[in-house]
């Protein structure tokens, strides 16, 4: 894994379907078009959605959510078709783009690219391990 990834406005964590190990077109198409540097962490929690799963950021929380940095190739046009994927341009969408701070294994904080589930969640069993494959593994 690269160390320095401190500056690269290309990066995007991924933390649910999207992930190594599934197998959608998406994923298919991320693991095409995208370099995978390793795991990481963000802070907040993580909800089972049915499907699939949605993080929302929460910079003082105790909880983790477990996922993959992976840097985009032809930055743009890969993001346009992850936002259309993710449903960012509908009228009521369920997750926005946002950058926020990840942190490596080594423990060095890096701001990346995510989708942040942007409904309310008190309908969604929450995945307190904070790990959508393992969660998934075990259901």
């Amino acid at each position: 894994m690269n160390t320095d990834l401190s500056f690269n406005p290309n990066l995007l964590f991924v933390y649910g379907t999207l992930m190594q190990g599934f197998d959608n077109p998406f994923s298919r198409k991320l693991q095409k078009n995208a370099r995978w540097h390793g795991k990481a962490l963000l802070k907040g929690k993580l909800y089972d959605l049915g499907h699939y799963p949605g993080a929302i950021y929460l910079p003082d929380s105790p909880l983790c959510i477990h996922g993959e940095i992976w840097e985009l190739g032809d930055f743009q046009k890969n993001i346009v078709a992850l936002d259309r994927y993710e449903g960012t341009y509908s009228r009521n969408p369920e997750y926005i783009r946002q950058q926020v701070p990840v942190i490596l294994p080594s423990g060095q904080q890096i701001e990346c690219w995510t989708y942040l589930f942007c409904r309310p969640v008190q309908a969604f069993t929450l995945i307190t391990e904070g790990d959508y494959r393992k969660w998934i593994m075990n259901k």
